[in-house]
């Protein structure tokens, strides 16, 4: 009877000492889940070096943006729950490593490459982090490939509209505020120590009737900027139904109209002209092009040819590429060149070639993947070709929050899934 006793007093003992049961939580938010392909990621001690022995695990993840930086290298990211989540993979993207920023800086929207994100290399990188609310605006920088960032405040809290490097220490930076569809407001600033500090170059609100005007005019919304060098740097702007360019020669102090050589007859029924940023081939950076879109809105079309230089932007001659016009949500998407002869265009789910500097385009066989790939995420975000034989596709099906990245090895005849 004793014995029944103490079994009871125990048993009591016991429930009464349990921990009271956790109160059951409200209902969180839910929105789609944001999915896309598995990728392996080497853990952060490895820092991406011996990639075949180091220790690994997988994640899924949606990719909204990339760059290619050499034929084997590159990086891709996106935004999740306002955390920016960006890799880096140097080997063709067998594997990645994962070179996000802190946590603590938080995003409301996903960088744009050109916009808000630029790499000269596979070391040297920045992301720019606009201002929202109470936090300001931001400069992240990494000169080991993103292990490491620094950060610096940009007292400028006003859009992001470009951002380019020419080197590891000289890079350029454009705001615009009081935008509209043809005209917008414009700074730009400089950076001579890797983004450390910027210094105000021009703004074009400051007008003086008395002294020469030039700067960048207020008509014009900002499409691309580029440098060749620490001096000559290219802007484009659209400008209502035609594009226009603009030059420096002196590292973007002053800026001059450029040739008005895209007004041309070929656009004659156009309803808009849509010009591209200059892209510039090869280390002297002689050679390059610009792409120009034949808007028709009525049909909802996009026929695109193009501009290209010999001589460094002096002139610009047009090649009409023969192509029939692009429809449906990917009319937008321009050829891709990698020089000025060797270029790709997709095309609904084939891709084309030319080798003549657009004057003729090849279909190029059709790849089973690819097309299987575009019923699934019918949007194109991005095609870029580094090399002959290497490029990368970026696609998506934006209702369901889903992409996939895509790469092929031998100039785009068959694709895999990264």
């Amino acid at each position: 009877m004793v014995l029944l006793l103490l079994m009871t007093l125990l048993i009591l003992s016991a429930c009464s000492s349990a921990p009271a049961p956790e109160p059951s939580q409200p209902p969180q938010p839910t929105e789609a889940p944001e999915e896309g392909q598995m990728i392996t990621v080497i853990t952060p001690d490895a820092k991406n070096v011996d990639n075949e022995n180091a220790p690994k695990y997988q994640i899924q993840t949606r990719l909204t943006d990339f760059r290619l930086l050499n034929p084997s290298a590159g990086i891709a990211w996106g935004v999740t729950k306002n955390e920016l989540r960006m890799y880096m993979t140097l080997d063709n993207g067998k594997t990645w490593t994962n070179i996000s920023p802190a946590k603590t800086v938080q995003f409301l929207s996903n960088p744009v490459y050109g916009k808000e994100i630029f790499f000269t290399d596979p070391s040297n990188g920045w992301i720019m982090r606009s201002s929202f609310g109470t936090t300001e605006t931001v400069v992240l920088r990494t000169t080991d490939g993103g292990q490491s960032w620094k950060i610096s405040a940009f007292h400028d809290s006003n859009t992001l509209s470009s951002f380019y490097f020419s080197s590891p220490t000289h890079g350029w930076l454009m705001t615009s505020w009081d935008a509209s569809s043809t005209k917008e407001s414009k700074a730009l600033y400089a950076t001579e120590d890797g983004g450390a500090t910027w210094s105000l170059l021009m703004q074009n609100e400051q007008y003086n009737p008395n002294l020469p005007n030039n700067t960048i005019p207020l008509p014009g919304v900002t499409t691309g900027m580029i440098f060749k060098d620490e001096s000559r740097g290219f802007v484009t702007l659209q400008t209502g139904a035609l594009p226009k360019i603009y030059v420096t020669k002196d590292g973007g102090s002053t800026w001059a109209a450029g040739a008005e050589f895209l007004v041309n007859e070929s656009f004659g029924g156009c309803d808009r002209v849509i010009a591209g940023e200059p892209e510039f081939f090869g280390s002297d950076h002689t050679s390059g092009w610009l792409s120009v879109g034949c808007q028709k809105e009525k049909e909802g079309s996009m026929a695109y040819n193009g501009y290209f230089t010999a001589n460094g932007g002096e002139n610009w001659k047009f090649i009409s590429f023969s192509r029939p016009a692009l429809t449906g949500i990917n009319r937008h998407v321009a050829p891709e060149f990698l020089s000025s002869q060797v270029g790709w265009s997709l095309e609904g789910n084939l891709l084309y070639k030319t080798m003549n500097q657009g004057e003729t385009w090849t279909a190029l066989p059709a790849s089973s993947v690819l097309q299987s790939k575009l019923l699934e995420y019918p949007e194109v975000v991005k095609l870029q070709f580094i090399s002959s034989d290497v490029g990368w596709l970026l696609i998506q099906k934006e209702e369901d929050r889903r992409s996939i990245l895509l790469q092929t090895t031998n100039g785009g005849v068959s694709w895999r899934v990264m």
